[in-house]
């Protein structure tokens, strides 16, 4: 790593999640890394959500700024704080809240690179040092992950950062799944060959990569953003893997495929944006991919659950519409 360190801004997203957010905020503050501050968004959470993020302003006194909007953040001629809450000031999804704290840090020209963080996680101390230091290894990275460990068994994975992809049948598999801790390669080179993306969880993206290839696309609202942001920068930017990076994620276990459980809006926005994904990258697999999703959709009424069942064929009817993609 470079004598002065890469200025990083993390950002996370807060929607009715307070709690979790303020334990991300309280681990990030553990990190050993020298040059960094902290952007939450939130996404118009219930007003007692909203508050609570707030009571960051007296557990880290004189270092939270609140903003109502990014336009009066960016507005701001204030010294930017070490914590910085922005109301969005409507639910824009998964992509559109992060994108608010992307433009916000890139109005920093001092930024050199966002770590988009899950509200959900809690991190190593070691964790961004060691994510700064692989882009620093080899500057064709655009995104690079983390080891995710599940935070209720912190000897088990997640991914090693983040799946590879079968278009044929629109199904990611993340690489390392339910590996041991002590099973973390040393090298990353393995599974850098078979990264399709980085799992959004945690990806640290380069100003470059932004500035070359844009922010997320807010279109997908939940799930496939993190895909489509990679895939557009296939060709121009490798991606990264961190292997000792280690971000302890809550939830990252849930969805294991496509036909896994979820709410049925989850389950509504995952198959939908497998089949535009497919449609949009790689529209010669689009009858596979979309009998492969329709055989997973139909596995719920097997299971007895109609009501998944249905939320999932309206997110493969509802790719119909979505033509501008």
């Amino acid at each position: 790593m470079s004598e002065i360190s890469p200025k990083t801004t993390v950002i996370t997203l807060n929607w009715n999640g307070a709690d979790d957010s303020k334990a991300c905020v309280r681990s990030l503050f553990a990190l050993n890394y020298p040059r960094f501050d902290i952007v939450v968004c939130d996404n118009a959470s219930k007003p007692e959500s909203w508050q609570s993020l707030q009571a960051l302003t007296e557990e880290f006194p004189g270092r939270v700024q609140v903003f109502e909007s990014l336009q009066q953040a960016l507005a701001s001629s204030a010294p930017r704080a070490d914590i910085t809450l922005i109301q969005t000031g409507a639910n824009l999804g998964y992509a559109g809240g992060m994108n608010v704290g992307m433009r916000y840090a890139l109005a920093n020209p001092a930024t050199d690179y966002c770590w988009v963080l899950n509200n959900d996680t809690e991190v190593h101390p070691d964790a961004l040092t060691h994510l700064v230091g692989r882009m620093q290894q080899d500057e064709s990275i655009g995104i690079c992950g983390s080891s995710l460990v599940l935070h209720h068994d912190r000897q088990r994975l997640q991914a090693f950062a983040g799946s590879s992809y079968n278009p044929l049948r629109a199904r990611s598999a993340a690489l390392g799944i339910n590996a041991r801790v002590d099973e973390i390669p040393a090298s990353p080179a393995a599974v850098e060959a078979k990264l399709a993306y980085v799992i959004g969880a945690a990806m640290l993206v380069s100003r470059r990569y932004m500035s070359e290839v844009g922010l997320m696309d807010e279109r997908y609202f939940l799930y496939s953003e993190e895909h489509d942001w990679a895939q557009r920068g296939r060709g121009r930017f490798r991606l990264g893997y961190a292997p000792q990076s280690l971000v302890f994620h809550k939830h990252g276990a849930t969805i294991g495929t496509a036909s896994s459980g979820g709410s049925e809006l989850s389950l509504f926005y995952l198959f939908r944006n497998k089949l535009v994904f497919t449609k949009r990258y790689y529209p010669a697999y689009l009858p596979t991919a979309a009998i492969s999703l329709l055989i997973d959709a139909l596995k719920f009424f097997a299971k007895g659950k109609p009501g998944k069942a249905m939320a999932s064929l309206r997110g493969l009817l509802a790719c119909r519409t979505m033509a501008k993609f």
